[in-house]
């Protein structure tokens, strides 16, 4: 632990350049579900069939007006954050600046999955 202390006490200064090496996204690879999810959302975006400005347009409306009311409620409370990691994932995808396929992505897709199945466990209530 003393040397953990000694470090934090202690920092490194980095320069500006070797900081922002070190936020860039390192390149790599995904696994075919999440390439296809990219591709999937990216399609959805495009032809303007979602739109994380009305995050409603993420919603099986039929499925979604058959829900109970705790179901709804949860799904409500969820949408947004959703639509914000969605977002995020789309622009990264799309960006000249971040690789396709990346360990960063991945796990953005992989946390947005998660929210989106604690709803889904109970009916599929989102397009994509």
């Amino acid at each position: 632990m003393s040397d953990y202390k000694t470090t934090m006490a202690n920092p490194r200064t980095l320069s500006e350049a070797a900081q922002k090496q070190a936020g860039q996204p390192i390149g790599g690879d995904m696994g075919d579900q999440e390439k296809n999810f990219c591709i999937t959302i990216t399609k959805l975006f495009e032809r303007s069939e979602i739109d994380v400005t009305k995050p409603e347009s993420f919603l099986n409306k039929d499925v979604y007006d058959r829900l109970e009311p705790e179901w709804k409620t949860k799904t409500d409370l969820s949408i947004g954050n959703i639509a914000i990691l969605l977002n995020h994932i789309y622009e990264f995808y799309k960006s000249k600046q971040t690789p396709d396929a990346c360990p960063q992505l991945a796990t953005m897709i992989k946390q947005l999955w998660e929210m989106k199945q604690r709803i889904e466990v109970h009916a599929d209530v989102f397009k994509f």
